[in-house]
């Protein structure tokens, strides 16, 4: 069977537990799972999975994620596959037996390849929702910017390629770092770099192979923190085509600066964007968004989701599908 280590960092949430079981879960490939523990020592939570965990290993405490996936990559089982999993997400029973044949295919083609999927997304505590988002998957050949953040649609459904759907070689885990410098878009960046390498592709399954959650408590992407974002996207703007960053601009840090209500911030933006491109109507419609409250907005997706999926498929009398 394939060999897939499975680097899943940690605070010590007790979501944690659900993320390791999940794996455990997995058919048809031999995995390990490495848990890393971005604290100083072993939390409770970490402990009471002795026998489940192959290998934990501990940061220090306050690396963040991109160190802890590092390390954890470094720990990986030589010649595995490498997959990585986030502590509040879980795996579909599937997830492995879907994605595996298709890096091997690819990486036996003399590609180095990303395989990512589909997921279906819940509120921390709730549900998984019926619906599996992406709507749509990156073409092939496609940059991840270009794909992520270019005509980016409204919703859950807009384009993603999440954390925790990522598997790869083990080559090119250890030959593409995280930047461990970055507090924000850590998968984002490392998603741009690696398809700047010889020979990368990246590609999803259609499939959804996660359960992808959302707001969960001292999540940082739940924060509209527009600086940090601003910081990281300076980095690329000359590289990336100019429609693709005034896009990425004006749904995120502008719409973060909106909703920090930092005018000053807002008009940085405003500059920033009219150096590169016009936005897109989409992206511009989610720059206007920054006045709406994040939470309200999740509120209003997640009901939308419900809805769509009931009406697509229409429950009988007795509330069964």
């Amino acid at each position: 069977m394939p060999d897939v280590s499975v680097v899943i960092p940690t605070t010590g949430r007790p979501s944690v537990a659900e993320a390791v079981r999940s794996v455990r879960a997995q058919r048809a490939v031999s995995v390990r799972v490495v848990v890393v523990c971005d604290l100083a020592d072993v939390p409770a939570t970490v402990r009471e999975l002795r026998g489940e965990v192959d290998e934990v290993v501990c940061t220090g405490g306050g690396r963040r994620g991109s160190y802890a996936r590092n390390l954890g990559v470094a720990h990986a089982a030589p010649g595995s596959h490498v997959a990585f999993l986030d502590d509040d997400d879980a795996w579909l029973p599937g997830k492995l037996a879907a994605q595996v044949p298709v890096l091997e295919r690819l990486a036996a083609e003399g590609w180095r390849p990303v395989v990512s999927s589909r997921i279906v997304q819940r509120k921390a505590g709730g549900e998984p929702l019926p619906t599996a988002a992406p709507a749509t998957l990156i073409a092939d050949g496609a940059l991840p910017e270009d794909y992520l953040f270019r005509r980016r649609r409204l919703g859950i459904g807009r384009q993603s390629l999440p954390t925790s759907t990522l598997l790869t070689t083990g080559e090119l885990a250890a030959a593409c770092r995280w930047d461990e410098t970055l507090p924000r878009h850590q998968d984002w960046d490392w998603l741009v770099r690696v398809a700047r390498l010889p020979g990368a592709r990246i590609t999803q399954v259609p499939e959804a192979t996660a359960v992808y959650t959302v707001g969960s408590p001292g999540s940082i992407s739940a924060g509209a923190d527009w600086r940090t974002s601003w910081a990281w996207a300076r980095r690329w703007e000359g590289v990336w085509a100019r429609e693709t960053f005034a896009d990425f601009i004006a749904a995120q840090t502008l719409r973060y600066a909106l909703q920090a209500r930092d005018w000053e911030g807002v008009r940085e933006m405003v500059r920033a964007i009219r150096r590169n491109s016009t936005p897109s109507m989409p992206n511009a419609a989610l720059a206007a968004l920054g006045m709406v409250p994040r939470a309200t907005l999740e509120r209003v997706a997640m009901r939308r989701s419900r809805t769509a999926a009931d009406v697509a498929v229409p429950r009988q009398p007795d509330g069964s599908h």
